[in-house]
């Protein structure tokens, strides 16, 4: 089966209202402001040099896309907006890895975790914010 893209004009406004939150305003692997690429598997923001880092990984651990020039179908949009920087930070600080180098930070067991957490999460809005947010309720399956 064919990949249905979603539209130019779409991509460009999810991607717009995603990069209003300050988290995705700076690289998540370093300072670089204003990234354009982003890491799909991870749903985080990467400037052009962290991008040529994570690709170098593999598409196995890290499918990294541009967010101006790629096509994107409607699941890996979503998939940005239930990670995000500040969701994907949150969890990497909570299992030890966010200091790590880029190179071992994502092919360790608690990126594993993190890549597997969209299977074994429940999105749900927080009625203390507005509609942009998403809040991930892991929980544990049997």
């Amino acid at each position: 089966m064919a990949k249905v893209y979603v539209s130019a004009d779409a991509r460009r406004k999810a991607f717009r209202k995603l990069k209003t939150h300050r988290d995705n305003q700076v690289c998540f692997d370093c300072p670089t402001r204003n990234p354009t690429w982003a890491s799909v598997t991870f749903g985080i923001f990467v400037c052009l040099d962290c991008s040529g880092t994570h690709r170098s990984l593999g598409t196995h651990i890290s499918f990294v896309r541009s967010v101006e020039m790629d096509e994107w179908t409607q699941p890996q949009i979503d998939a940005m907006r239930l990670g995000g920087n500040k969701n994907a930070r949150a969890f990497f600080q909570q299992h030890g890895i966010a200091d790590l180098k880029t190179t071992k930070k994502y092919s360790i067991r608690g990126a594993q975790l993190y890549k597997a957490a969209p299977a074994a999460v429940n999105p749900k809005p927080s009625p203390s914010l507005s509609g942009d947010e998403v809040h991930l309720d892991a929980r544990t399956r049997t």
